[in-house]
């Protein structure tokens, strides 16, 4: 397989000018199988410090070790999954507009549980907040929808919830309780929910590029307040390894054959397709699907311009594991995902490769045409904004919002992010933080962004 695959991406990584990382796995019962990265330098010829020991974010597919955790505690007798989130956080009763004795944690984690909320997920996942779970639940209790139906709905507010019930019940904390359950038995010495257990330049950064500007950023926009449970580990393919092998032979030093039976059999259904993949059921952490007529589990994960890939098929003993950082080529690892699954399983990989690789084709042309703004649209510092300059308060509970000067020019900070300000036409700015934009303009002292109402408290 191997002479395939790398002349495969060598190809795309060449004829696509991709910049940031890509790196590979090929995992079987036995363990690493296969690996291969590719990078500029690597490509180049230079120096490299990619390959299997680099840390990488693995976003959502920490929606499938919290799963795993809580059917570990299972086990062990510490909690039900059948139990209500009434039994297990009272706490949490959305005012009383939810009967939390109906949602199971079970729900929680398979995502039939119903309720949603932007200001929970955006300060979980974005902006950060005090640290203490008791003001997460206050913006569920305080904002939130609701879905009566209880279907499938993904999000990441369930898996968040569930780990909360992991903190009360365990006296500690989802994070450190992964540790001890899943990571040291399984060796994976080299994987943290924290940001701070790493050397930050050594985390694999985002990249974002486009055609007309080559790279226009690049970083990592995680810190540990914002390590949450739907996306909130940092691995190596190493130590990914070790996992997917785990979940491939169902390694019974972590838990019962039962209890991966559990977590790799589908508890909800979903009719959606992404990519080639035709996704039927949802277990509690993996999306149940098919792929080339063959059953495949998968659990991707996404930021910025990071997309990670992690599937297998347990007919085959088979999985695969894949990162990217190129935002234009987020199918990436999907692409080579299925060349290798083909390649390996003697199917018609070269011609299914063509046919995906139109998909992949027009993505990545799409966001390589994306226009960002440059350093021209900057906002300078000078006497007209410099009567923005100052700290923002929202009276419902969002992170403050600071502006302030940078040299010669402004930023915006909210909450753990900060990025520049640029100029658009009429009266907006624009804060490009990152991991996201934000558009926002001020009058007087009162900043608006979308539907929230700041009002400076300080210059």
């Amino acid at each position: 397989m191997s002479s395939q695959f790398e002349e495969q991406i060598t190809k795309i990584y060449k004829e696509k000018e991709l910049y940031g990382d890509f790196i590979f796995a090929v995992v079987n019962e036995d363990g690493l199988a296969y690996s291969f990265a590719m990078n500029r330098d690597i490509l180049e010829g230079r120096e490299s410090s990619l390959d299997n020991d680099s840390p990488l974010y693995i976003a959502s597919h920490t929606k499938s070790f919290t799963a795993t955790l809580l059917k570990i505690m299972e086990e062990n007798g510490e909690l039900d999954l059948n139990s209500s989130l009434a039994e297990n956080l009272p706490e949490l009763n959305y005012n009383d507009g939810v009967d939390t004795k109906t949602i199971r944690l079970k729900d929680l984690l398979n995502h039939t549980h119903g309720t949603f909320s932007t200001r929970f997920t955006w300060k979980s996942a974005f902006l950060g907040y005090g640290g203490e779970n008791s003001e997460l639940i206050s913006d569920l209790n305080n904002d939130f929808i609701v879905d009566p139906s209880r279907t499938f709905r993904y999000s990441n507010v369930g898996p968040i919830i569930a780990s909360m019930v992991v903190d009360k019940t365990s006296g500690s904390s989802w994070k450190k309780e992964l540790e001890e359950h899943v990571f040291l038995p399984l060796h994976m010495d080299h994987t943290s929910a924290y940001v701070s257990d790493f050397k930050f330049d050594e985390i694999r950064p985002s990249v974002t590029a486009s055609q007309e500007r080559g790279i226009v950023e690049a970083g990592f926009y995680k810190k540990d307040i914002t390590m949450h449970a739907s996306g909130g580990v940092i691995s190596t393919i190493n130590d990914l390894s070790s996992w997917l092998k785990a979940n491939i032979e169902q390694d019974e030093n972590l838990m019962s054959k039962e209890g991966w039976s559990a977590l790799h059999t589908s508890t909800t259904t979903q009719d959606k397709t992404y990519f080639t993949y035709q996704r039927t059921g949802y277990s509690l952490g993996w999306d149940i699907a098919e792929y080339n007529d063959e059953a495949i589990l998968t659990r991707f994960g996404g930021l910025g311009g990071i997309s990670f890939h992690i599937s297998f098929m347990p007919e085959k003993n088979l999985g695969i594991i894949a990162f990217s950082s190129d935002n234009r080529a987020s199918l990436l690892p999907h692409l080579m995902a299925n060349y290798a699954y083909n390649v390996i399983n003697s199917s018609e990989a070269d011609s299914l490769f063509k046919e995906e690789e139109q998909t992949f084709n027009k993505s990545f042309e799409a966001k390589n045409k994306i226009v960002y703004s440059d350093e021209e649209d900057l906002l300078e510092l000078n006497t007209e904004s410099e009567s923005m300059l100052g700290v923002y308060e929202n009276d419902l509970g969002w992170p403050t919002i600071t502006v302030e000067a940078k040299a010669d020019h402004m930023i915006l900070r909210w909450g753990e992010l900060d990025g520049p300000i640029y100029k658009t036409e009429g009266e907006e700015y624009l804060g490009e933080l990152g991991v996201l934009s934000r558009e926002f303009k001020i009058q007087n002292d009162t900043l608006l962004t979308g539907s929230l109402i700041y009002t400076k408290i300080k210059v």
